[in-house]
Formats: C-alpha cells, structure tokens, sequence
C-alpha cells in the first residue's frame, strides 16, 4: 500500500505541477476523472498532463478541466492531491452553468425536440428527392416515355409519400416538445393536428393568395400553421409544462379526463388567437434573415457558416443548427444550411487522416484510421476532439479553413439540399433531386476532404509526430496468437434503447478513451449487472458502480451524463463493495424523472475500463430496445 501511496501521490503533484495551485480554483472527481476549476485554461500544458503516468487523456468543458485517469485510480489521485494542498471540495457548477451550461442546455434540450423528427423528414427527402428523378422527363425519355404516361394512382402514393411529413410536421413537433418536456406526448400530437386541422385556411394557400384567413374582431387572422415550426414548438412546450402543473393540483378522480380537456382547450385558443400570429410573423422574419445572410455576396455567408459550425460543435451550439434547417425545409423545401455546414465533415476527415498516417506512434495512428472513418460515417467527436484538436492549432486552423472555402463555394453556387440527417459520404444522397446539385456538391465535397489532407501533409503535422520517438512494446504485445482469446457476453443493464459509445454526449465516453462498450437510454428505474464479479467501486455520487471479473476485467457502470454534479438524492446502490454479484443482479435503481427534470440525460453507461489492455474485439449483438438479461455484446479479451 506504501508504493501505492507513494504513486498516486506523486501523479497528484505532477498535475499539480503542471496547472500550478494558484490556478485551481476547485477539485472534485467522479468515477473516472479528476475534474478541477481552473482560472487560466489557456497557461496548461496538456501534452505534459498526458505524459504522467495513468492519463488517459484530458479535455475541457462546462469550465471544469478534466483528467481522464480511470476508476480505482482518479479517487486515490484526488485524495493525495487534496491532502497536501486542501482544494475546495466542490468543483463551481454556478460558475459553470454562468460561462455556458445554461445556454447549452436549454439548445440541447430544444434539439431534443427534433432529433426524434430526423428520420422521417430525412426519409421524405429522399422520396421528394427520387420523385424528381423517376418524374424528369430526360429519365423518362431513355425509356420513350413522358410524365403524362404515369398513372395517376402513383402520382397519388408518390405525393402522399413526398407531401405528408411536411402536411403534419406541426404535429410531430408538439408530440415531441410534450415528449420532452414532461407533458403526455399524445395529447401534444392531438394539439399539433389541431394547428393543421383541414377546418382552418391552409396557410400555403393563404399565402399564395388561393385563401383568405378567417378574420376574428376583424384584426386577428386565424390560419392553419402548415410550415410554422416555432408555433408548434412553443405551444408544445408552454402545453407540456401546463400539464404538469394541471396534474399537481387537479383530483385524481378527475385527472384522466379533465387534464387533458383544460390544456388542449385553453391551448388551442392562446396557439390560434394570441400567440400563433405573433410567434409565426416571428418565425417568418428570422427565416428572411438567414436566408439574406446565406446568400450573401461572393459566397461570403457560407465561407462563415463554415468556418463557425466546427466552432459551434466544439461548443455544444451546433444543435441549434437543426432547429433553423426544420424550419428552412418546412417553409421553403429546402435545406441550404446543412450544405454548407457539412463541408465541416470532409475538411475535418481530411485533416484527421492526415495527421493518422503521419503519425509515428502507432495507437495514434490506429485510433486515427478508425476516426476518420467514423467521420466519413458521419460521426465527427472521435476525429475532432481525439485526433484534430490534440494535434495542435495548425491542424484545427488548417480544418476551419477548408470547411469555411468549401461552405463558401457552395454558397457562391447556390447548392442546397432538400433533406437532412445525412453527413459526408451519404450526404449527396440530399441532392439526387437535381443532377447538377448533386454533381457540383459531391466536386467541392471531395475537393475539400483532399485539400484538407494535402495542406495538412504539407504545413499541419507536429514535429512530435514524426520525431523518431521510442516505441512501447505495444506492437509486440498485439502480436498474439488469437486462439488464446477468451470470450464473454455483456448483459443489458436495464430496459431500454441501446445506443453505440460513438453516439454517446460525452466525448471522454465516445471517443473510448474510458474503453470500449456501449449506451442504454433507460425505460425502467432499475439497473442490473452486465457481469458476474466482484464489485470493486461504489462512488460517493453513486452514479457509477466498478464490477471485476473473474478474469480481470473491469467494468464500469455509469449512470447518466455528467451526473456526478447531481446534489439530490437520485440514485439508489443495492450492492456493497466487496459484494460478489450474479450476471442480471439488481445492483441499484435511479430517478429517470428527477434526473431528467434536473437537466442531465440519464443513459446508462456501460464500458470496459482496462479495453487497451485485455480487450482485442467488441461485437454488438443486438440493436434497437434492450430487454433485462438481452446479450448485448460479446467481448473477445486476453
């Protein structure tokens, strides 16, 4: 134990030597890093920090610096760190939440609402995108025949495939925001048909002067909100927290009847007589505003966007980017802003491959392939922030660049999708509707992905990444005969939807600098074990339970996102320290509601924490909702 001591407390003074003690504000750790508040995040040496013994990696968010070091490791490294220099033991979440946790949570939880709408108008796109290939007269031609020799019932299903999305996307948004916010999402759909409903003047054709609204008090328009994106939202939203409220103080007798009966009645008349004419005249200069600001003179509003969406990503604003394109494709039927955001994804695969097959050491090298091909996949955190933004400034600078002269051509060219939810090498997909957008789009897409890599083999590789650094005996190690691999099943750890570590909010997470493994957003309040063991950590949050295996494994259960800064009373541990569990043992229950009402995402993490060292190979066995004891994935490990 004296060597132990003797190790964790020299990691502790070297990171502390490092970031210097006049510039922590506050320490605290949670299962697996060391998370401290830092008054100058800009003087720390971060290749220094990551050359101390157990680093895994660093990164930097919600103001708080943090040190992935492991579990069994973090906790021994905060207790000697705190001993000699006695640190505030609670890392600034108000500080936090002043620089920009307010601000990204409220666009998260706003993307919130239309992530879940993605696929269906992506879907639609590709049909309205098909439509104009099957229906253009050239295509036609190669089979001498005309549009007017189509019949008319597959004019008909093609127009109900092509038309509906779009017809009734008030009401998706309104299921969503009462999803989201808390309300009973059927009663938020019943409102969203209600803002579409045929009784009312359609409002493409009101706009196109083939109806009149109908007049109240002779100044108060009344239409139907085909298109109107932000009345939906917000009726959906003010009616979800309304319910809630309602529920409180309504009897129970009376709950299941009259809830619903008050909030659909009280908002159908503030959405059609008060706030739908204010909030869609709203709605109708901001989408005037960026539409002016994209087609700005010489391309110049594209060279912009594309410079700032790999910044907003860094950030967490990039979510607000998918609420302004729903509303560009409901109100115009098309999408020019994912076009010259996407430019982001080519530039920043080129620039990640570069620096991969530059580099020297061959993890690097390896985890870089695999990033940059998880980018062309359209998954950009492992490559931005594992890859590109460790790799110094000039690489980053060199990706903003490319992204920004690529958005700015495409502007310049007026290219623009008619669809979204597809990224880099699906993303022409957006374009089948027109044969030249979608030539011209895939040229400067491509144009960009090699330009990004040659700049960067030419002026962006770190000198450290060709020096002739000496190599670990990581090589050697891997050359193992694979017949020795063991093999074991990782159970589902509650009910729930299963999500891969890339998709995970968490770039310590989905990056894999924790390990491999994968995600479940829970349906159910229970967590079970994923592993027979021995459980070898329970951490003073009670959001993460550490499991041992027979074999050495060690495996991390880790419930919700950023969880450790919950100060109430949401998780409750069943099992002890030292306690011996069964596979499928109920180990610890957790308020999804509280949590969620909280503000923090509760899926339930679950990863291998020693991967590099005993795992060779991870394979899911199963996709879509996870039932308790469903084999999730199988593991193949030393």
């Amino acid at each position: 134990m004296g060597t132990n001591d003797n190790k964790y407390k020299n990691i502790a003074e070297k990171i502390v030597n490092v970031i210097g003690s006049e510039n922590i504000e506050s320490a605290t750790h949670c299962a697996t890093r060391l998370r401290l508040s830092v008054n100058d995040r800009e003087s720390i040496d971060d290749d220094a920090i990551e050359a101390i013994d157990e680093v895994k990696g660093v990164f930097y968010t919600g103001g708080q610096y943090q040190i992935i070091l492991g579990t069994g490791i973090v906790n021994n490294v905060y207790d000697e760190m705190t001993k000699t220099h006695h640190f505030e033991e609670v890392s600034k979440d108000t500080m936090s939440k002043q620089k920009q946790g307010r601000i990204q949570r409220a666009i998260r939880l706003l993307a919130d609402v239309f992530i879940p709408i993605i696929p269906v108008l992506g879907a639609t796109g590709l049909f309205l995108g098909l439509k104009g290939v099957v229906f253009n007269e050239s295509v036609l031609g190669l089979f001498g025949a005309n549009p007017d020799m189509i019949p008319n019932y597959i004019q008909t299903l093609i127009t109900v495939l092509t038309d509906t999305a779009f017809a009734f996307l008030p009401a998706f948004i309104a299921w969503s925001a009462f999803r989201t916010f808390g309300g009973t999402p059927v009663i938020g759909f019943l409102i969203g048909l209600m803002l579409v409903s045929p009784a009312l003047p359609n409002a493409y054709e009101v706009a196109s002067g083939d109806a009149n609204p109908i007049m109240v008090g002779g100044f108060i328009p009344i239409v139907g909100y085909q298109g109107s994106i932000l009345t939906a939202l917000v009726t959906g939203i003010i009616g979800a927290k309304l319910e809630k409220r309602l529920r409180k103080i309504m009897p129970n007798a009376l709950d299941l009847i009259f809830t619903p009966f008050f909030v659909i009645l009280l908002m159908m008349i503030v959405a059609l007589f008060i706030m739908g004419p204010i909030v869609h005249g709203i709605e109708a200069v901001g989408i005037t505003v960026v539409k002016s600001f994209i087609h700005l003179p010489l391309g110049l509003g594209g060279l912009l966007i594309g410079f700032i969406y790999p910044l907003a990503v860094m950030t967490g604003l990039h979510h607000m980017f998918i609420i302004v394109e729903t509303s560009l494709l409901a109100s115009t039927g098309f999408n020019p802003l994912i076009t010259l955001a996407a430019m982001y994804g080519f530039s920043n695969a080129g620039v990640c491959l570069a620096l991969s097959l530059r580099s020297q050491k061959a993890s690097f090298k390896t985890a870089g392939i695999s990033a940059t091909v998880t980018q062309l996949l359209g998954v950009s955190e492992p490559a931005l922030f594992g890859v590109v933004l460790r790799s110094g400034i000039k690489p980053l600078s060199i990706m903003l660049l490319c992204s920004a002269l690529g958005g700015g051509i495409l502007a310049l060219l007026n290219i623009q999708a008619n669809s979204y939810g597809l990224a880099v090498i699906l993303s022409p997909l957006m374009y089948i509707y027109d044969f030249s957008q979608l030539l011209t789009y895939i040229i400067v897409g491509v144009a960009t992905f090699i330009l990004g890599f040659i700049i960067t083999q030419m002026f962006g590789i770190p000198k450290v990444a060709t020096s002739n650094i000496e190599f670990d005996e990581e090589s050697t190690n891997n050359i193992k005969n694979e017949n020795t691999n063991k093999e074991m099943t990782l159970t589902a750890v509650t009910q729930g939807d299963i999500v891969s570590l890339a998709d995970i909010d968490d770039p310590v997470f989905s990056q894999r600098m924790m390990g491999e493994g994968f995600g479940i957003i829970p349906h159910s309040e229970d967590v079970y074990s994923p592993v027979n063991g021995k459980v070898t950590l329970i951490s003073d949050s009670k959001h993460a339970i550490g499991i041992e295996t027979q074999d050495g494994l060690e495996v991390l259960v880790h419930m919700g996102i950023d969880t450790v800064e919950i100060k109430e009373n949401v998780f409750n541990v069943i099992v002890a320290e030292g306690n011996f569990i069964q596979k499928g043992q109920l180990i610890a229950k957790m308020d999804i509601n509280k949590i969620i009402d909280i503000g923090k995402q509760t899926t339930i993490i679950t990863v291998i924490t020693n991967s590099i060292d005993k795992v060779d190979k991870l394979n899911m066995l199963k996709n879509g909702v996870s039932e308790k004891n469903d084999a999730i994935a199988e593991i193949l490990y030393k």
